[in-house]
């Protein structure tokens, strides 16, 4: 009976104690478990923020790039422009000038006209000028003429040949008179840029007040 009763404490030891170490284990495969899913977790979060950084990154990249092409933009529409304006101011600025020297005359520097338009001329209109009698003006040796006001209007480009209209207004008289006349003329005149000579003069409407 005691022999009986011993053995069946043992077991009852041996089979609490399997409980006890079943337990154990099982606790810390559930604790291994729960880390492994925490770094899992960790790990996905850490990707996710990576990629989002990434993502920045990209964004500040492509954002700085666009920048750059839109200052890079504005620097050549800027210039365009810039060269646009300088050729028109030039374009005026002769036209201005062989218009004064046609229409701005006294009796004694009418003869001097050719010298101060000539380079600003083609030599086809120069020849028309002032190669031999005027085609355009005919003799004005016996007359003074002032220019009182000049509008250039631009029209059309063709290539480097441009199209304007010209509207001058003067005042003129004979040598023998006192009394000014005063008229307006249009004119389209064709301009060379890359010469920066006027090849034609076109007259439009030419009337006296």
């Amino acid at each position: 009976m005691e022999r009986k009763t011993i053995i069946i404490v043992f077991l009852g030891l041996v089979t609490a104690g399997a409980l006890i170490w079943g337990g154990y284990e099982y606790r810390q495969v559930q604790a291994k478990t729960t880390e492994i899913s925490q770094v899992k977790r960790q790990k996905a979060a850490l990707l996710k923020k990576q990629a989002h950084l990434k993502g920045t990154v990209v964004a500040a990249n492509q954002a700085k790039q666009a920048a750059v092409k839109a200052q890079e933009r504005v620097k050549n529409n800027s210039a365009d422009s810039q060269t646009v304006q300088t050729s028109n101011a030039t374009m005026v600025a002769n036209i201005t000038t062989v218009f004064n020297g046609l229409y701005n005359y006294k009796q004694d520097t009418y003869p001097q006209r050719q010298a101060k338009v000539k380079h600003w001329l083609a030599p086809k209109l120069n020849h028309q000028y002032f190669g031999g009698k005027s085609q355009l003006y005919g003799d004005g040796s016996q007359v003074t003429s002032k220019l009182t006001q000049l509008r250039v209007y631009r029209q059309a480009v063709s290539g480097a040949q441009l199209k304007v209209l010209v509207v001058a207004k003067y005042k003129s008289k004979y040598a023998s008179t006192k009394t000014w006349n005063t008229g307006t003329s249009v004119y389209e005149v064709t301009y060379d840029s890359a010469k920066q000579q006027v090849t034609a003069i076109d007259s439009l409407i030419s009337k006296t007040n």
